[in-house]
């Protein structure tokens, strides 16, 4: 009978979701939100970069685990939490964000596994080196806000076998409802994390119908105002928008379905794949600020690099043309150090955005309806088009979709591109050479073609 009891109860809650979620897309569709320049913005309430370091990933391990058998390789012979990593070289990370230029980045301090990377008082289920506070003091000496990242949904703590629902599968909301012993649990670790480390926000994994979701709102809307709070898969979820600073969602891909499910040791996982389909339907829906998160590897239980690396900086590309924040998970060894691969692809990512980072910072999007501007044509087909705006100047963000090198057209017709003056390259200044006619102009791009994006700025 319970059940069934919480089987309704989710059904009823998910479908008031859709209605909702369903409506605000079709009225927004039709009618897009009109995105403003946010006066003395601060860094989550504006496009920016960040970087979510990870302790999740454990080699031939995949997200949906047996966590009573996973927890019975974590314990000595006397029950006690063997800790064998990953053992956090929290400064290579710091570094690695200055490197890349991140604008924000975020520790995981406690993944599903229950483990706590921070100093506790409530559990022996955690490290005994301090991690948190290393990634605080670190954090702002180098001036990157900093955020930690919480699993509040799902806690493998040994100590709550007791009344976890499902001890075999990562997917065990252990609060779904009322809760007093975890719920506690969850403020006191929350005041911990507060008062000992003084982060700039929290990022909660993930969004739910469950006390855990509801006590952890409460609790920093009461104690902690000031610290920016958002959850995974909010995005998804529209009655929460009014209740975070920010919104977060996930894309794994640079284009195709929006979703697509993905077997995971017997589990059918529903993902959230196409960046360019997502972050498109962000800007005419989302009148607040947002954030796409996507791993640094093929998949969060694969650290090596994708196919073609490129396709993360095209994300990267369109998720801040659109006004959102990309953030990139990046996966550590049990030895602390960050997977080769990955310094690699972080390091691509640093070299293109580095020169850009004002471009999306002091930039926002027009407000069209479709996914691309209106009276845009681009020869070759390839190249997918963002218009922003500062000021009285128009950024066209092109996105290089496959990575075409060679000579690019581009037709702007139609009221809104006829009294163009000028058309630079970005980040270079270049001015480029225009051909008017009536309403139309067109330029030809020869030279300088990056395999990521060309970046048009229009002045007027």
């Amino acid at each position: 009978m319970a059940g069934f009891k919480t089987l309704a109860r989710l059904t009823k809650e998910f479908g008031m979701e859709a209605v909702v979620g369903f409506s605000r897309i079709m009225y927004r569709v039709m009618f897009p939100v009109e995105k403003k320049p946010v006066v003395n913005a601060k860094w989550w309430q504006r496009p920016g970069l960040g970087i979510m370091y990870q302790i999740e990933y454990r080699p031939g391990m995949e997200w949906e685990r047996d966590f009573t058998e996973f927890n019975k390789k974590m314990m000595d012979s006397s029950g006690n939490l063997k800790f064998n990593g990953p053992f956090c070289k929290v400064d290579k990370w710091v570094a690695l964000s200055k490197k890349v230029g991140a604008d924000y980045h975020i520790m995981e301090s406690k993944w599903h596994d229950g483990i706590c990377y921070f100093n506790t008082k409530t559990t022996a289920w955690k490290t005994e080196t301090d991690y948190a506070a290393q990634f605080a003091e670190l954090s702002r000496k180098a001036q990157i806000p900093f955020m930690y990242y919480y699993s509040a949904i799902f806690d493998h703590n040994p100590q709550f076998d007791p009344i976890q629902p499902n001890p075999h599968s990562t997917f065990s909301a252990i609060a779904l409802d009322r809760q007093p012993i975890y719920e506690e649990y969850l403020s006191e670790q929350y005041r911990e994390i507060a008062e000992q480390y003084h982060p700039d926000g929290m990022w909660i994994d993930w969004i739910w119908p469950d006390r855990s979701t509801k006590a952890t709102i409460e609790f920093f809307r009461k104690n902690y105002p000031d610290v920016v709070l958002t959850f995974n898969a909010s995005n998804y979820f529209t009655r929460s928008h009014n209740r975070l600073d920010y919104t977060t969602g996930e894309a794994h891909d640079l284009d195709g379905s929006y979703i697509k499910l993905v077997k995971s040791e017997g589990a059918s996982l529903p993902i959230f794949c196409s960046a360019w389909k997502w972050a498109t339907l962000g800007r005419r829906i989302l009148n607040h600020p947002s954030e796409l998160i996507t791993p640094a590897g093929k998949w969060w239980s694969d650290p090596t690099l994708r196919d073609d690396p490129n396709d993360i900086i095209r994300m990267a590309a369109i998720v801040m043309a659109s006004g959102g924040k990309f953030c990139v998970g990046v996966a550590e060894q049990l030895n602390g150090g960050i997977y080769p691969d990955q310094i690699k692809q972080m390091e691509l990512l640093g070299e293109w955005y580095v020169p850009r980072k004002k471009l999306f910072a002091n930039f926002v999007p027009l407000r069209y309806r479709g996914r691309e501007p209106a009276g845009v044509t681009i020869r070759p087909t390839g190249f997918k088009a963002i218009a922003c705006r500062s000021g009285a100047d128009i950024l066209l963000h092109l996105i290089n979709m496959d990575g075409a090198t060679k000579p690019v057209k581009i037709q702007l017709k139609g009221k809104q591109w006829e009294n163009i003056n000028a058309i630079l390259m970005e980040p270079s200044g270049r001015e480029l050479s225009i051909e008017k006619s009536g309403r139309k102009t067109e330029i030809i791009i020869k030279e300088d073609i990056d395999p990521i994006d060309i970046i048009l700025r229009l002045k007027f």
